[in-house]
């Protein structure tokens, strides 16, 4: 039986501990997984366009079928929650029955950014891993070694800290209690006996232990955008790598990239003319929206187009939407003459149900957002805007209500000072390109929203988006104004 080996290598699978605890059968197994990983990876000849998809195909569905699978421990957990829910997955019953006294001990946290309290951020970590794994939090962190003396006779879970670049980094160790003296001394320094790595990206549970950072506009960088109409923006980690992608949608086609360099850099582009045809009664004035699944899936529906589609982030059509436009945050939407519809629904009949708030009313622009509160709790926000009435109104899955008047069609939401509240960010209903603005709110339920920021945007906005923060830094804004992108810090 191999035991604890280690391969910690940024070449290999992201990065990151990887135990492996087989049999010498199943380990052949293994290792001929391994060669076909790798020998897919240095695979000649690969091409990076997608294939174009035929009408009559019915692979996006089984695509979409096969990776609808339920996932043990979904990106949709809170950073905690999912490190704990990893964790146990991992070790399984390594640590003996439940009852069995078995302490967890966090060590020393350490951080590439300044934490507010540290002490009190690891004995929560170790408290929802104990819940979840079986045993007890120790009080206090720890050394290793005198993890060893604290949990005497009893088997312990020692915990290795870490938040680095955007990532909370959890290395767990199981250790079986040395009993005698004589054992003790002939062997000081145990080998665990089971090892286990996970990490998740920041969320506001964890960012509140960070220094608070108020919300002001820094520096706009300013680049030519894919096309010149953008009527749409989305911003997440679409593939799971922990990095963002920027998702620009056009009437005549969707793009998929980065801003490198001052400009922005496309990995992947598909035409809509290759995609659906055009909707049988198209609106005068072209409504587009998208929406990311962390690690998972984008959905992009435009009103020119009688379908909407649920792509990976290479573009390839994994499925048909089964209404046409996401709403962001969770579900999707159906039109209604000039109007988009007032309740959402499961774009697709495997996905869950949506437990977003209705409404009364029909609007011409939505926005939504899926966000983790400061207690580790997700809330569901939805934003839906009156048209004769330039009234955005605001709902929450708690029942919260709220609405602001004159403002534009252009409308986004997100966290952007990871206080796990959410921020409306809007355009004005100017007729006039050169007059127009975003206007930022913050929304702490039960109050009214507060506008915190506005920043002038001559030249008209046409799509907004807000990004989730990357590394230790706060989120940021990407808008769609006149040709260009403009990204705001």
């Amino acid at each position: 039986r191999v035991r604890n080996w280690t391969l910690d290598d940024s070449r290999f699978f992201g990065g990151g501990p990887v135990s492996v605890g087989e049999r010498p059968p199943r380990m052949v197994g293994a290792v001929s997984a391994l060669g076909v990983a790798c020998g897919t990876l240095l695979a000649p000849g690969v091409s990076a366009q997608p294939a174009a998809p035929t009408a009559a195909s019915s692979a996006p569905e089984t695509r979409a079928s096969s990776a609808a699978v339920e996932q043990p421990c979904p990106p949709t957990l809170s950073a905690l929650s999912g490190v704990a829910c990893d964790l146990g997955v991992q070790l399984g019953d390594a640590l003996g029955r439940r009852d069995s006294g078995a302490l967890v001990i966090p060590g020393p946290l350490q951080s590439d950014a300044q934490l507010e309290r540290s002490a009190e951020l690891a004995q929560r970590i170790a408290r929802v891993v104990a819940g979840k794994v079986g045993g007890k939090a120790h009080g206090t962190q720890t050394t290793r070694g005198a993890a060893q003396l604290a949990a005497r006779s009893r088997a312990f879970l020692f915990l290795d800290l870490r938040i680095a670049h955007g990532q909370l980094e959890v290395t767990a160790d199981v250790y079986r209690p040395v009993k005698g003296f004589w054992a003790r001394v002939r062997n000081p320094n145990p080998e665990p006996l089971k090892h286990a790595f996970t990490s998740r990206p920041l969320d506001a549970e964890v960012r509140s232990f960070f220094p608070t950072v108020p919300l002001v506009a820094g520096k706009v960088l300013k680049v030519k955008a894919p096309e010149s109409q953008v009527l749409a923006l989305g911003c997440g980690d679409v593939d799971g790598d922990s990095a963002l992608e920027l998702v620009a949608v056009g009437r005549s086609a969707i793009h998929v990239g980065r801003i490198r360099g001052g400009k922005f850099v496309a990995s992947a582009r598909r035409t809509w003319a290759g995609l659906s045809p055009v909707a049988p009664v198209p609106l005068r004035e072209p409504i587009a929206t998208v929406s990311i699944s962390r690690g998972e899936h984008v959905d992009v529906g435009l009103t020119d187009r009688a379908k909407g589609f649920r792509f990976d982030v290479k573009l390839t059509p994994l499925a048909t939407l089964d209404l046409p436009l996401p709403w962001p945050g969770n579900g999707c939407i159906e039109t209604y003459q000039t109007l988009l519809g007032r309740r959402e629904r499961p774009c697709k009949a495997t996905d869950a149900p949506s437990s977003a708030p209705g409404y009364e009313h029909r609007g011409d622009a939505v926005a939504g957002a899926s966000l983790i509160d400061a207690t580790g709790k997700r809330h569901q926000y939805r934003a839906l805007r009156a048209a004769k009435e330039e009234r955005v109104d605001l709902r929450s899955d708690r029942g919260g209500r709220a609405s602001l008047g004159n403002l534009g069609a252009q409308l986004a939401m997100g966290d952007l000072d990871g206080d796990g509240a959410p921020e409306l960010i809007a355009s004005t209903p100017s007729m006039v390109p050169a007059e127009d603005a975003l206007i930022v709110y913050s929304w702490q339920e039960p109050a009214q929203p507060a506008e915190r920021l506005r920043i002038a945007a001559p030249g008209g906005v046409s799509a907004v988006a807000a990004c989730p923060a990357e590394d230790t830094a706060r989120a940021y804004l990407v808008a769609a104004v006149g040709d260009e992108l403009w990204l705001i810090r």
